[in-house]
């Protein structure tokens, strides 16, 4: 036992000195009563272990016999203690937040199967489950040097199928395995002393369920990228400077952002890319300028432009399971205009209107298969063409509205719709969408019908409704021009989501 004590004893002078040390900075936190009260029932303890092996009469030996139980529960109080403190600690520097969501969709689909031409097929599924759990961590490392993360797991009931298109930029937003998958993870640098006001963010972006999808998921917003144009997971680096007090308008400001949607790296051998080395890396440059709209309140303007180098083809995408080349296709452009108002003059509506417009680049370049031979798939597929050379522009509309209904017995609920049409060649980066159907990516029309049903502060559910009309085949590939299509999708669904 009085091992015991002294060990404890020499853990807490331990943890003194960790307080002390690390360069001088606070490492645990522990109130000097709670540290002094502490060491004070140590000292008691052990003074009560010394009069006990002191003791020599039968009768103290017998009442010895029974206090090692009680000093054992008094130091295991101590331990307790001790955990608790070192738990609030952690607590205080990093804030843990998690969200649970089930989801049942009901869809029926007719199109054409496996990207074959020829009659349409039509399928069902008339109870398509889902489980999508995330853990939100965020912390405030110093005053100008805050880190936000957050990591997924998100399955299908019983899932055993696998998905080629799951790939780095949608891992957590497609349904997988039960592992968990990096969402988001970066650091907000601003640095201290500089001229104008200027913030570095680096990591794995908050890229993905951005504005207006916030309305649809009934939270704050969750991303600096419009949806229309952006939805998905990214790393890379952007500079925010903010504008402010330069131009008077609240909230603006402009960033420039830098990331890859492809990286051609062999990293598992020692020659590294010499072997597939041909192909170049995809780099995204984008700039966005954004600011509250002057003289409306809650809103939000958001200008976007963004230039995507030596985009890849795979043959993954043309129905080729074997398969594994890539080419680079050529670069594409990709410009919107974002504007969103909530509780427009206090009426309880929530509105928005986003604009797309893409011009493609292509580099002369065209699929080929993994014998060399020239993919086809009525006819050759470059970036969006057939022959490798021919340019195409596509543009988008994206408009909705939601409206907060005032009914406190059932908690306020909204009710919302939402359209969006796409041109024969729209396309965009979207691949990360939250949607089953990536429904932003759609060279057709759209409607989306839904009801938001809060049960209390953590938990709601939504019951909705989708109908897609495609004008259009191949909605959100950037490979090949295979014109009009028939192909329709519905979509009933209710889920259930808890945020705590």
């Amino acid at each position: 036992m009085k091992k015991i004590l002294l060990t404890a004893g020499a853990l807490l002078a331990w943890t003194s000195c960790a307080v002390a040390g690390a360069g001088g900075q606070s490492v645990v936190s522990i109130p000097a009563e709670d540290y002094k009260a502490i060491l004070e029932r140590l000292d008691t303890l052990q003074k009560r272990v010394d009069q006990m092996e002191k003791a020599e009469s039968p009768s103290a030996k017998a009442t010895s016999a029974a206090m090692p139980s009680k000093l054992a529960k008094d130091v295991e109080t101590i331990y307790d203690t001790l955990d608790k403190v070192e738990t609030k600690t952690l607590k205080d520097r990093i804030s843990l937040g998690a969200e649970l969501r089930t989801r049942a969709d009901f869809f029926k689909v007719k199109n054409n199967a496996n990207l074959s031409p020829g009659s349409l097929v039509e399928e069902h599924n008339d109870n398509h489950w889902s489980n999508r759990f995330r853990l939100n961590l965020d912390s405030e490392i110093q005053k100008n040097l805050l880190f936000t993360g957050r990591v997924t797991a998100y399955k299908n009931f019983n899932n055993n199928a696998s998905n080629i298109y799951a790939n780095d930029s949608n891992a957590a937003h497609i349904p997988g395995d039960t592992g968990l998958k990096l969402d988001r993870a970066y650091v907000d640098w601003i640095p201290e002393g500089m001229p104008i006001p200027l913030a570095l963010t680096f990591g794995r972006h908050p890229s993905s369920e951005g504005p207006p999808s916030e309305l649809k998921e009934n939270r704050l917003r969750q991303s600096t990228y419009p949806s229309l144009l952006f939805d998905g997971e990214s790393d890379g680096v952007v500079a925010t400077v903010g504008l402010e007090r330069y131009l008077g308008w609240k909230n603006s400001g402009i960033r420039f952002a830098w990331g890859k949607t492809y990286q051609d790296t062999n990293t598992s051998v020692a020659y590294m890319d010499t072997y597939g080395g041909a192909v170049d890396d995809s780099n995204v440059f984008a700039a966005f300028f954004e600011t509250e709209i002057p003289g409306v309140r809650d809103s939000l303007l958001v200008l976007s432009a963004l230039r995507a180098n030596d985009l890849t083809a795979n043959n993954y995408y043309l129905g080729n399971s074997a398969a594994t080349s890539a080419n680079n296709i050529g670069n594409m452009d990709l410009y919107g205009i974002h504007v969103q108002a909530n509780n427009v003059a206090d009426s309880g509506f929530d509105i928005f209107l986003s604009t797309g417009l893409n011009k493609t680049h292509p580099s002369g370049t065209i699929g080929y298969d993994t014998n060399g031979s020239i993919a086809t798939l009525e006819g050759t597929a470059g970036l969006m063409n057939n022959d490798g050379t021919t340019s195409h522009t596509g543009w988008a509309v994206h408009t909705g509205l939601r409206y907060n209904i005032p009914y406190k017995p059932w908690n306020n609920p909204k009710v919302g719709f939402e359209y969006n049409h796409g041109s024969d060649y729209w396309f965009n980066f979207t691949w990360g969408s939250a949607e089953l159907y990536n429904k932003l990516a759609t060279r057709g029309d759209a409607y989306d019908f839904y009801y938001i049903q809060p049960f209390n502060d953590n938990l709601f559910g939504r019951l909705g409704y989708t109908h897609i009309d495609y004008n259009y085949s191949n909605s959100g590939l950037h490979i090949g021009d295979f014109g009009e299509s028939t192909a329709e999708l519905d979509n009933l669904y209710f889920l259930l989501d808890v945020r705590f």
